[in-house]
This record gives C-alpha cells, sequence and structure tokens, in this order.
C-alpha cells in the first residue's frame, strides 16, 4: 500500500511540475526609500529579468509571466514602483504626479537592477529589461545606463529618444514591441515601437502591432498569443 501511495505522489509530481515560488524583497534607493519587489530564484545558474509595471497597476501585474520564466531557469524581479503596490510614496494623485515619478524612478530601478545582478547564480552575460507603459519608458533609459542588457521588452510604452538611438547603435540587443493601434491612453504607441524596433539590427526583434484600444496588459485578454508570445521570445533571447 505505501509503494502504491508513494508512485501516485512521484507519478503526479511529474505531472505537475513544481511551480517558481516568490519571495518579497526590500530594496533601498539611493535617498533612502525601500522600493518593494517580488524575487522569483530559478533555483540554478542563469539569465535574469527585471520588470517594471504600468502606472495603473503593481508588481503583481506580471505574475504570470515572472513565474513561467522563473520555471523555465530565468532569474526575475519585478518591483513596485513609488505609491504602487507596497512602496510608499505618493502615486498618481493629481496631473504633477506623473513627471514627479518619472524623475523619482531612475534611481529606484538602478538599486533594483544592481540587486538582480547581485543575486546568487545571475548570469551578468545575460539581462533583460522590460515593462509595460510607463515600465517601457523608465527599462528603456536604465537600458541606456547599462549597455550589457542582451533582451527590451517594450509593452504599450515609449522608449526614450535616448534608447531608440541606443537600439540602433547596437546590434547584440534584442527587442520586443507590442501595442494596439487605437490605444485610448498613449495614441500613437504603436508607431513609437515600431520605429523602435525597425532601427534594431538585430535578427530576433519583432513588433507585434494588434486592432483594439487596450493598453499594457489589459491586452492580454483579448489578444490570447500576446502573453505566451512574450514568455517564449524572452526564453530565447535570454536561455539559447
Amino acid at each position: 500500500m505505501k509503494s502504491t501511495v508513494l508512485s501516485l505522489v512521484l507519478t503526479l509530481m511529474w505531472l505537475s511540475p513544481m511551480t517558481a515560488a516568490s519571495r518579497t524583497v526590500d530594496i533601498t534607493s539611493a535617498d533612502g526609500v525601500v522600493i518593494k519587489g517580488s524575487y522569483y530564484d530559478a533555483g540554478q545558474n542563469g539569465p535574469a529579468m527585471l520588470l517594471v509595471h504600468q502606472c495603473n497597476m503593481d508588481r503583481t501585474s506580471w505574475e504570470t509571466i515572472a513565474t513561467s520564466l522563473s520555471n523555465s531557469g530565468v532569474h526575475v524581479l519585478t518591483i513596485d514602483l513609488r505609491g504602487f503596490g507596497e512602496t510608499p510614496g505618493e502615486g498618481l494623485v493629481s496631473p504633477e504626479s506623473f513627471p514627479r515619478l518619472l524623475n523619482q524612478s531612475p534611481p529606484d530601478l538602478d538599486a533594483a537592477y544592481d540587486f538582480l545582478v547581485k543575486q546568487g547564480g545571475v548570469d551578468q552575460s545575460k539581462i533583460g529589461v522590460g515593462g509595460a507603459s510607463c515600465g517601457v519608458a523608465l527599462t528603456s533609459d536604465l537600458m541606456t545606463r547599462n549597455p550589457q542588457i542582451k533582451a527590451f521588452m517594450a509593452l504599450s510604452g515609449f522608449p526614450s529618444e535616448a534608447a531608440q538611438a541606443h537600439i540602433a547603435a547596437t546590434p547584440g540587443l534584442a527587442v520586443f514591441g507590442a501595442a494596439a493601434d487605437a490605444d485610448d491612453l498613449t495614441p500613437g504607441v504603436h508607431e513609437v515601437i515600431k520605429t523602435a524596433v525597425n532601427g534594431s539590427k538585430h535578427p530576433n526583434s519583432v513588433a507585434k502591432i494588434y486592432g483594439g484600444t487596450e493598453h499594457g496588459v489589459p491586452m492580454f485578454g483579448p489578444n490570447p498569443d500576446l502573453e505566451p508570445a512574450i514568455i517564449s521570445w524572452l526564453k530565447a533571447q535570454l536561455l539559447d
């Protein structure tokens, strides 16, 4: 009887691979503010990915992508920007809040990136970054400050002009961009993403433009191929 139960347990474990568990981490920025994050340890030596949420969500919006990447051998860090999720701050409470957030966030991303690359088992030669909406602008500039980054993912956000120039000048950087052609929050973002991807000299860079008005992560619902495409693309760039 015991051997039968043990056999059943082992079979179930084989059929249902373990899901990566994240741990909450505290990352202290340059001015002392503690940025909350979730770290998904891949449990082995491998590449890493930093994901930054859009400015009407928080780090939990990346849970499916982060878990899938981690289960495949990619270490993942997601963070809450100031005023979102568990990170203290103003958030977006007035028209002046957004530019303040953009000005305050670069040191926070620098601290998060530094935390990520120093984790045990992380291959510092294979790092990717990306985000949605405002997270695109922030990670695109982070990329220009860390030219060793190998992959960049942009969902419904504007890469900065400096980042677009960096993409065009860095053949070893692969870019994935996606947006809706009638995005009602950031009109014209799909054209900017196409321009950024078209400027890339990496053979695996790709732009996916969809019909619709959705912005960022809500694109996943009406476009069920998009989230798996992002996951597959990131695995291919970081693990191969």
